[in-house]
């Protein structure tokens, strides 16, 4: 196990109608007048948002609000909000929804404590970012997808549509203060959004299982396989009952855990999947992540597992069930990654870069491009952890998800 530091400082205040003590923990926290910001979505026309908003005024707060965040959020929309909540001088801010809109709503956090472009966090020069935030306007969240794990997580993700550049900035002034989740809001959420949630929650420990680490990593090798085992059972069960409150609690707690650094704690991680992905969903604004994750994580592991095939065969045996076979242990490893695949399409899942929307007619050229755009994490122009990846290897993942 490396050293390691560990904070989450996110309340987390889950229960039915838990929503209706937003302005109780916003006081909590200092806030007077409020960004309550949103996609404009289904939330928004069923009229959730607009009985939060009033029961924000009847609790004495001032309210702004800000909706329009798309799939893999706008620079644009960032940059308007922060213009907003300037000029209305807000102290606050609330994001319902899921991971787009707390992204959104935490670049918009960081762009009101500095002076400069937000954007300014997101890029690198010589492998450095541009600037480092310093702090950032508290804000809380009214979880309604469990996917991305945002409302606990220091990552905040932001696209720059015009260049199709999938950024992300890490830091721990992306925190939120809290994070109210009432499993119930989740029930109306179509199946595909489901699904795409559990593959992403799972992602994320997976990016922290398959480290380099080779040894010592009992507990975390645990705490990950029981987000694993999570997801499979409850995502299951929601596929055949999407009303099931106990599944909902479980996979929108599964969320937060899996991204708040718990599953990670002494472990390098590798990450490639993700980066790699991010560039896929920047490309085609259509490709929701979740289902980017699913046709390219089976691949990755495909291209990676001879890597270390000790810790291949422990997540084959332990998580997906499959016997040992110790004449030939890859077939028992590559038996695990159908029976993922499996999993996937039993969700409703893609599992091809061909069946993602866009994507139909992916090229070589495209695939270049992309690859080469990934954001590397080595001073050798390599990305991920578990094995070092580079354009080329990046270029063969594609063509494996073909």
């Amino acid at each position: 196990m490396n050293d390691f530091t560990y904070l989450s400082p996110t309340r987390l205040i889950v229960g039915r109608q838990a929503e209706n003590q937003a302005g109780t923990w916003i006081k909590e926290y200092g806030g007077s007048k409020v960004l309550v910001h949103h996609d404009s979505g289904f939330m928004k026309q069923n009229g959730f948002i607009d009985r939060v908003i009033e029961q924000l005024k009847a609790d004495g707060l001032s309210v702004v609000e800000l909706g329009g965040v798309v799939p893999n959020p706008h620079l644009e929309l960032v940059q308007e909000g922060i213009a907003l909540c300037k000029k209305e001088e807000v102290d606050f801010l609330l994001a319902i929804g899921g991971g787009s809109v707390i992204d959104s709503t935490k670049a918009i956090a960081m762009g009101l404590q500095y002076e400069g472009n937000v954007w300014d966090f997101f890029i690198e020069k010589d492998g450095e970012p541009l600037n480092v935030p310093a702090k950032s306007t508290p804000f809380g969240v009214i979880l309604t997808i469990a996917a991305t794990g945002s409302e606990c997580s220091n990552s905040c993700v932001i696209t720059k549509a015009d260049e199709n550049l999938k950024r992300f900035c890490d830091n721990d002034v992306n925190r939120a203060r809290f994070a109210i989740e009432d499993p119930e809001l989740t029930m109306s959420l179509p199946p595909f959004q489901t699904a795409c949630g559990v593959v992403d929650i799972m992602s994320h420990s997976m990016e922290r299982y398959f480290t380099p680490e080779k040894e010592n990593m009992v507990l975390t090798d645990y705490l990950c396989e029981a987000i694993f085992h999570t997801c499979m059972e409850c995502g299951r069960i929601l596929r055949d009952d999407p009303n099931n409150y106990e599944a909902r609690a479980n996979i929108m707690v599964a969320s937060s855990l899996s991204h708040n650094g718990l599953t990670g704690m002494g472990r390098t991680g590798d990450w490639a999947s993700h980066y790699i992905e991010h560039e896929l969903s920047g490309e085609y604004f259509s490709v929701t992540h979740g289902a980017g994750l699913a046709v390219l994580t089976p691949a990755w592991m495909r291209y990676v597992y001879k890597e270390n095939q000790t810790l291949f065969l422990k997540w084959a045996t332990r998580v997906m069930g499959v016997s040992m076979d110790y004449e030939k242990p890859e077939r028992t490893i590559l038996e695990a990654i159908d029976r993922l695949e499996t999993f996937y399409k039993e969700m409703g899942m893609p599992t091809r870069l061909s069946e993602l929307p866009g994507v139909e007619n992916l090229d070589e050229a495209v695939m270049e491009k992309m690859a080469k755009r990934v954001r590397v994490m080595h001073p050798d122009g390599s990305v991920g952890g578990f094995k070092r990846l580079y354009t080329e290897d990046i270029i063969n993942i594609f063509r494996m998800a073909m």
